[in-house]
Formats: C-alpha cells, structure tokens, sequence
C-alpha cells in the first residue's frame, strides 16, 4: 500500500526556530568544530593539533568536499542544530502544556558521538536530474528509525518558501517510484513503515531556491524490516512537491516545484543493540481523571464530555472523563533512539485502549522528550509499539526507567541490567 510521505508532518510543525551557532559546513562552524575535537583529543601532541588547523583553514577558502567533511565530521557534527531544534520543540511543547518533565537545555557532546556511532556520512550521494541537485549529506538509525539530512538546490529562480507542506513524490501518480526499496540479497522484498515526514530547516532565505530538510522513517508491524542491519535501502525522489491537504474537500493536490529523481542508498552498518529490561509482569493503574480543552473551537465529535465550563482566556469548552484501570508491562526494550514494549490492560471505559507508559531519566535528572510519531497496535485487551526519542541517548547516561502514572503514584523504577 503506498503511504504519503507527509502523513506525520503534523508531528513537525516547520517554525521559524533559528538554528544554533552557524550553518554546518560554514567557515566559522568548521573552525569550530574542529577545535572541538582538538581539546577532545588530549594526548595528541601540538604539532598534530597545528596540522588539523592548517587543514581547516584550507578548507575554509577551498570549501568542503565530501570526502574531507568526512573526514572532519562524524553524523553527529551535521545532525547537531537539527537535534537542538528538536530538544527545543519538546521544551516548548513541555512549557505549553504543563507537563511536569525538566528536560535538558543543550544537546551534550556524549548525544552527539552516539549519533556519529549510529550513523554515517556520505561521500558520494550527490546527483542533479532536470536542473536539480540533491544530497544526502548524513543519516543515523537504529532498528525501529532512520532520520535522514538532505539537501536540494532547485533550479535558480525557484522559489522555497518555509511555511508549506514538501513531499517528494506526487501520490496521485500511478508508479511505484515512489516507493521504497531495498537492493539486492536482502530478506525482505519491501519496507513496510507506519509513519514519516519531511522536516524543513529554516534557513537564513526562505524565499530562495535551497532548502535543508529532515526525512525521518519508522517501522512498520506487519512489514518489520531493521533499518540498522546492513543491506541497501533505497530514498526514491521523484521531484520536490507542495501538498495542498484535502483540496475541495477532495484528495491532497501536488504542486511541482522542482523536477527530477534521484535515489538515496541509506543502508547502515552498525552494531547498535537494543536493551531488554526486566518489566514482565508489572502492573499499574487505579483511578484517573483527564480535563482538557481542545487547541481551537470544533464542531464535530466536540460534544462528548462536557463539564459545561469554559477556559478562561479562550472561552474553549471544558472536556472531563474519568476511569479505572490497570496495565500489566510484557516487554520493554531500549536502544539510543527508541524504546520497543508490549502490554495488557483492564478498564472500566471500554472504549478506552492503553499504551506502556514510561519516562527514561538520566543521571543528571532530565527526561529524554520523546518525538510526536510513532506505531501503535491494540487489540483484545493487549498492545504494543515503539515510542521513539527527539534527541538521542547515551545509554550509560541513563539512571533509571520511570515506568506506570506517576500522576496517580503508581510507578516502578526499572534499571538497566
């Protein structure tokens, strides 16, 4: 079946947030980043650390080919003011919403050597088609995800505006390029994934014809593939769009804004390992009460739970439910960029269903804030799904799994063995 895109682009609102420090492959950002890995590198010797300095410096009037940004960067020195971006997104959904979480103010130097530990950049993954050049700069994955960093020049005149909805294929269209795929000897014949989007970093010219974005896919339950296990993965583009959503109350209409196909191979190789914690078996639940407004005024499926008050300041409608119920936790595993789990539950509201809920809280005492995507299956009583982390985590970091409602004071506190 084929899957647009943009079905989660809701989950990544592209706002104006101002990246932080400089662009990535900038003179100064160069400078910078290498001086980084110079302190980081103690007993290099000062002759060494010169010789890394003229190297920068060369690269700063030459510009940067893939080959030496490989060989100074790691995934992680690309993804660093994408990662900042997200962690500010969760702070600012977390401060808007109230929720009772301290996240961290910066992503920490151990985040971004476990993004270059899961990931790659790449030398070759260049081409231009029709008068448009795209890129695939880095990518990083673990089994259940892969986030991409891509890169398009249009053609000069285009313009690329911020504050619309891209997507890389016309979905209307009768092929499969749009699909994607995998290359040859691997176990499966396709990849299944039960959510995407297309994230698009602000830039200093919105109105010009480059643009950055973010491409991020998840797994599929009836089509489970690991993205991390080595064998070739292809990205088919088949243009750069703009999705008019539900156009006349019809199907989504395609704006081509910039022509040509290219493909993207980001298979990756790494040994990163998911963590299975000891959960089976633990329960936890009791009596629940939720109030909450919607964001803006409806009028369908609206009138369900009423108290008949109003917010203050908005004058939305006041909704309130209560409950009774239990989870008992079946599996939980954790890796650096997602956390997989399984579960039972009882309630006395059967129209609700029910998830695994936890926190992972590091030493430090921040929790790591999760992305807004993600997979879910429910039936009978029983679920499961991968939840999936906005900034990476550096597992020895981690002081503990918060798992249950901790609104309610039922909670257990599980370790990692």
């Amino acid at each position: 079946m084929k899957r647009r895109i943009s079905d989660m682009l809701d989950g990544f609102p592209a706002e104006a947030v101002e990246l932080q420090e400089t662009a990535p492959l900038s003179s100064q950002r160069i400078k910078e980043l290498t001086m980084r890995k110079i302190e980081q590198k103690e007993k290099k010797s000062r002759r060494i650390g010169v010789k890394i300095l003229a190297l920068a410096a060369a690269i700063s009037m030459l510009g940067v080919t893939a080959f030496a940004a490989e060989e100074i960067f790691g995934a992680g020195d690309f993804f660093r003011s994408i990662l900042g971006i997200q962690l500010q997104e969760s702070r600012d959904h977390a401060e808007k919403n109230n929720l009772d979480v301290t996240y961290a103010e910066t992503i920490s130097e151990e985040q971004i050597e476990v993004v270059n530990q899961l990931g790659q950049v790449f030398e070759t993954q260049s081409f231009t088609d029709q008068g448009t050049t795209m890129t695939m700069t880095a990518a990083y994955a673990d089994e259940n995800i892969v986030h991409m960093y891509l890169k398009l020049e249009a053609p000069e005149g285009t313009v690329l505006p911020d504050d619309i909805l891209y997507t890389f294929c016309d979905w209307n269209r009768d092929d499969d390029y749009c699909m994607i795929t995998v290359g040859e000897g691997a176990p499966y014949e396709s990849i299944g994934f039960t959510s995407d989007c297309i994230k698009v970093l602000p830039d200093a010219d919105p109105t010009d014809n480059k643009k950055e974005f973010l491409v991020t896919l998840t797994n599929s339950f009836s089509e489970y593939v690991k993205f991390n296990d080595g064998h070739s993965k292809y990205l088919n583009v088949a243009g750069i769009y703009r999705q008019d959503v539900n156009v006349d109350g019809d199907d989504d209409g395609y704006t081509l804004l910039a022509p040509g196909e290219f493909t993207f191979d980001f298979g990756l190789v790494n040994g990163a390992q998911a963590v299975e914690l000891d959960v089976k078996g633990l329960t936890y639940g009791g009596d629940k009460t939720r109030t909450w407004t919607h964001d803006s005024p409806c009028d369908t499926f609206c009138d369900e739970n009423l108290t008949g008050e109003t917010e203050p300041g908005t004058g939305l409608p006041v909704h309130s439910e209560s409950w009774n119920y239990t989870v008992t936790a079946k599996k939980l595993s954790l890796s650096s960029l997602s956390a997989s789990w399984e579960c039972s539950y009882e309630c006395d509201d059967r129209t609700m269903g029910f998830g695994l809920s936890f926190r992972v809280i590091l030493k430090d005492g921040s929790t790591v804030p999760t992305l807004p995507i993600g997979g879910m299956w429910d039936g009978d009583g029983t679920s499961g799904g991968t939840t999936y982390f906005a900034v990476p985590i550096d597992l020895e970091q981690v002081d503990h799994i918060l798992l249950g409602d901790s609104e309610i004071g039922s909670t257990h506190k599980i370790y990692l063995p």
